[in-house]
């Protein structure tokens, strides 16, 4: 039987990102050999961790950067433990933006007192110069120069608003591709490379499948696309959760996009097939509207654990694939494990 070439696109989300490592604990536990990676934002980290170290240094090397992430519940507030649920994730939300998260980001000044004073003047609420200490500590570059995995990288442009690519087959990647495309705006300042200067680009498109999908393909690909954000959702009946589905939508959406013009592209060449499985983190638990800036540890132990289970049951998935309906077939994997044909 033809065994298909395995790519890994990764959407954006932040903190939600920790979804991103369960899923792919549970493929290498399971020897499911990546031969492509695309990443954006919290994605293009996760890829570049996964790409920048030897199979077995790529979960525990994952594992630390969440650890990191993850904020450390101080005795302090134990007496407080009533306070549970959305309370204490608006608690960690708060406590990310007055305090940051350390190897991720700090408070910038004068930050927020640029939108609150007219004498001061400020980029960014957060400085983001951990986070370079800590892709540097995490990721040998040098490895992903020598192309064992390929990674594709998105930023945009800030002057153009041209999305832009980085790729390690024609270029080598720095630790500033990677912050480029974190940078997202407002929360995050923007980087320059190469003379131009580039912010997150979930902006525009926040799961990098154009990118992934630019060349001519020579083998047959199934390609899993790692969402962090729900396509479906109930009708809000809060502020809480209109803002949370308000983030769903203006993100989802792009992955909708991105599908509709990878099936319209491929349906009007010839070549490989391509197989597309999609997996979407949603919303967990008591997510609220800001959850990703939620670094609770709770949280982030829930995302990764939810990926290790949707994991498991995308390799199932994988051993028992329907039949091939198209040149592009695209299949969501559904709550129950099942594959799911979604006609866009």
């Amino acid at each position: 039987m033809h065994t298909p070439d395995i790519w890994l696109c990764f959407s954006g989300g932040n903190a939600l990102g920790a979804y991103h490592a369960g899923v792919y604990e549970v493929l290498y536990q399971n020897v499911i050999e990546v031969s492509r990676i695309a990443g954006a934002s919290i994605g293009a980290v996760t890829g570049a961790v996964i790409a920048g170290n030897r199979p077995e240094k790529r979960v525990p090397q994952l594992r630390r950067f969440w650890d990191l992430a993850a904020e450390t519940e101080l005795p302090f507030f134990h007496p407080l433990a009533v306070i549970t649920g959305r309370a204490d994730r608006r608690r960690s939300v708060l406590r990310a933006f007055l305090a940051g998260r350390p190897g991720l980001f700090r408070p910038s000044f004068p930050g927020v007192w640029s939108v609150l004073s007219p004498g001061a003047s400020d980029r960014s609420l957060l400085n983001s110069e951990p986070l370079r200490h800590t892709l540097t500590e995490l990721i040998d570059f040098h490895r992903i120069s020598d192309g064992v995995i390929p990674v594709i990288i998105t930023a945009v442009d800030v002057e153009t608003g041209e999305e832009v690519v980085f790729d390690s087959r024609s270029g080598e990647l720095s630790v500033d591709h990677i912050m480029a495309s974190t940078a997202f705006p407002i929360a995050f300042p923007p980087v320059p490379v190469g003379g131009r200067t580039f912010v997150d680009p979930g902006i525009v498109a926040n799961l990098p499948l154009q990118a992934l999908f630019s060349g001519q393909l020579q083998e047959d690909v199934l390609c899993i696309c790692l969402d962090l954000f729900a396509q479906q959702d109930k009708v809000p009946t809060s502020m809480e959760e209109t803002v949370r589905r308000t983030t769903d939508i203006l993100f989802g959406a792009q992955s909708r996009h991105a599908m509709r013009r990878l099936k319209t592209a491929v349906n009007s060449s010839e070549g490989a097939s391509i197989t597309i499985i999609h997996l979407d983190y949603g919303n967990r638990f008591d997510d609220i509207g800001l959850k990703t800036f939620d670094y609770s540890r709770k949280s982030i132990n829930e995302r990764w654990n939810v990926g290790c289970r949707d994991g498991r049951r995308l390799v199932d998935a994988i051993g028992r694939m329907p039949p091939r309906r198209h040149r592009l077939d695209i299949w969501r994997l559904s709550e129950a494990g099942l594959l799911e044909y979604w006609d866009l």
